[in-house]
C-alpha cells in the first residue's frame, strides 16, 4: 500500500513537470498494482476470467501478469475511469512500442517511487524534469533490461520489440 501511494505521489510529480495530467497520474498510480500480491494460480485464473491472451513465455513470467489482470479488474470495478488510465496500469510492468506520457510516467514511477531501493536510482531520480520523458523512459527500461540479464531472468518477446523500437527512434534522432 505505502509503495502505491509513493507511485501516486512521484507520477503526480512526474505528470506536473512533464504537462501531463496530474489526476489520472495519481489514479493510475494508486491502482497500478491492483493485482500484485495474487498468487500465480490467481493470476492465471483471473487471466482466464478476463479472457487475457497468455501470449508465449507469459506462463513463465507470471509476475506481468499482475498488470493486465489488474487493470482488467480496474476496469470492472472502476467502469468511469478513462481507458488512458486503465493501459497505463496495464503497462506499468512490460511496457509498449507505443507508451503515451501517462504510460511512461507510471512505469518510470513505479521504478523510482522513494521506498525502492533496489539498484542505483538516484541516477534517474535526479534527471526527471531536466530531461525529456521519452529519454528518461529509455533510461528506466535500459536499467530494466540490465538488470534482467544480470540476474538471468527470462525477457518477453514484447520487451525486445519496445527497446528496438525506442533505440530506434533515439538512432533517428541524432
Amino acid at each position: 500500500m505505502l509503495h502505491s501511494i509513493g507511485v501516486a505521489d512521484t507520477a503526480a510529480s512526474m505528470a506536473e513537470q512533464y504537462g501531463a495530467d496530474v489526476n489520472s497520474a495519481r489514479i493510475a498510480g494508486l491502482l497500478h498494482d491492483w493485482d500484485k500480491n495474487l498468487s500465480d494460480e490467481q493470476l492465471f485464473e483471473r487471466a482466464k476470467e478476463f479472457n487475457i491472451e497468455m501470449l508465449p513465455h507469459l506462463e513463465d513470467l507470471p509476475a506481468l501478469l499482475h498488470a493486465q489482470t489488474g487493470a482488467a479488474a480496474v476496469k470492472r470495478e472502476f467502469p468511469e475511469l478513462d481507458d488512458e488510465i486503465i493501459q497505463a496500469i496495464t503497462r506499468h510492468t512490460s511496457a509498449a512500442a507505443d507508451m503515451t506520457d501517462l504510460d511512461m510516467i507510471i512505469y518510470i514511477a513505479d521504478m523510482i517511487e522513494p521506498l525502492r531501493s533496489q539498484g542505483n536510482l538516484t541516477p534517474l531520480r535526479t534527471i526527471v524534469g531536466k530531461v525529456p520523458l521519452e529519454v528518461l523512459f529509455l533510461k528506466s527500461f535500459e536499467m530494466t533490461m540490465a538488470h534482467l540479464i544480470h540476474r538471468h531472468r527470462l525477457i518477453h518477446p514484447a520487451s525486445l520489440e519496445v527497446w528496438n523500437t525506442y533505440i530506434a527512434r533515439e538512432r533517428n534522432k541524432i
